[in-house]
């Protein structure tokens, strides 16, 4: 019994950690969608864990081309665990030590030069949460889970438009946290989770919230009890739209291994188009699809509307002896795979061909039509592939130092 207590108080302390720092936070969030045409220079992001836990985030212009190594000793730094969004040639910094976003664009000399500043602090924010969608030139949205609000901002002008109230954030005996927000024919979409931070438990559904920014208001709220702590949006070429759980769905496979209780299946969920809540006869357990294997982390896409989407799976069997649930050990073992999913009326799913086992680590980024996935050592060197979403095929693009966490475009 004295194991089983210790086990769900290192989950518990796990989930305490937050958006700022937990360090089973897969998927900060995909690169933007918009149009960038064919970029010289890129925006490149990286993060770096010190032993004790402390992280820093850095941001450099790199070519495109280049296979590097890259390093961080000429990057702008910025302390703790930043997001990262970008736009129409800019890239944007959001900070996790104070609620500010910085802007970054190209000098005359081709390295990245602040430009503005925006403070979310009126809104109550106490840093940039991983919940932020780049919309146009004009619009975007970050999500401040812990206010139950989401902030209308101008990227141009860096400056706020207005705030929309989220009510259904606010979960008695919950925390909740924002995630992986996607913008998407002018409308965002906004996956919602809730833990509890002292039993170490997740709070069963998948929630999306729909909003139109330029009006200011809550289009749809999406919920479904099928699943678990649903993650990114992800569209087809007829704009239906496919839900299926993030890491936090698999940490409840963990925490049954401590209670006891069952947990569900990861699945997949779908709202079809015009509509506003999900699809009742609409559902696919991803087990079905890998031959019993559970995804970890959510769905990404290299192209939003292109109905093919990517996560990782977690193969058990690949854990070595002696590596716990616990403080999430097992995902930083070398035992999880990137597969391919064609969504649809019957999805398929295959594993990506040119990858081997790697860490969860902090997900992958979209970027002109191809993934970008980094696979990393222990977190000080990494080599980020790109993987082709219509051969299934990773190759190595560039080696850098430290996790790789977004990339780009910036001209």
């Amino acid at each position: 019994m004295t194991s089983r207590l210790v086990l769900l108080f290192s989950l518990a302390t796990a989930l305490a950690c937050g958006d700022d720092a937990d360090p089973g936070t897969p998927d900060q969030g995909p690169s933007t969608d918009m149009p960038v045409g064919d970029a010289e220079r890129v925006a490149l992001v990286a993060v770096t864990i010190l032993p004790t836990g402390g992280r820093t985030t850095f941001v450099q212009a790199i070519d495109r081309d280049d296979p590097g190594p890259f390093g961080t000793d000429t990057a702008i730094e910025h302390g703790g665990n930043a997001v990262s969004i970008g736009g129409d040639g800019a890239v944007f910094i959001g900070l996790s030590e104070e609620p500010v976003w910085v802007r970054y664009d190209l000098d005359a000399t081709g390295q990245l030069a602040e430009t503005n500043r925006l403070s979310l602090a009126p809104s109550g924010a106490r840093r940039i949460s991983f919940g932020n969608a780049y919309v146009d030139a004009t619009t975007a949205v970050t999500v401040v889970p812990d206010q139950a609000v989401a902030v209308v901002w101008n990227p141009t002008t860096m400056t706020i438009t207005r705030q929309i109230d989220l009510p259904h954030f606010a979960v008695p005996g919950f925390t909740a946290e924002s995630y992986t927000t996607v913008a998407h024919e002018g409308l965002v979409y906004i996956p919602g989770r809730w833990g509890d931070l002292i039993r170490g438990e997740i709070r069963p559904g998948v929630s999306t919230t729909i909003l139109d920014p330029a009006a200011g208001t809550i289009v749809a709220v999406a919920e479904d009890d099928r699943c678990t702590s649903g993650g990114q949006v992800v569209f087809d070429d007829d704009g239906t739209a496919y839900v299926m759980g993030d890491g936090r769905t698999h940490l409840t496979h963990a925490i049954s291994i401590v209670t006891g209780e069952p947990a569900l299946d990861n699945c997949i969920l779908r709202i079809a188009p015009g509509e506003a809540d999900f699809d009742p006869d609409y559902y696919v357990a991803i087990p079905s699809l890998t031959g019993g294997l559970q995804s970890i982390t959510e769905l990404n896409t290299a192209s939003q509307g292109s109905g093919v989407a990517f996560a990782k799976m977690f193969y058990p069997d690949e854990v070595p002896d002696g590596v716990g649930f616990g403080n999430f050990e097992y995902w930083d073992a070398l035992a999880h795979r990137m597969w391919r999913i064609e969504l649809g009326d019957t999805p398929t799913a295959a594993p990506v061909e040119g990858l081997t086992f790697g860490r969860v680590g902090f997900g992958s980024y979209r970027f002109e039509g191809t993934l970008y996935l980094g696979e990393t050592d222990d977190g000080t060197n990494t080599e980020v592939f790109a993987i082709d979403p219509v051969t299934n095929q990773a190759t190595s693009a560039f080696t850098m130092t430290g996790f790789f966490t977004g990339i780009f475009g910036l001209d």
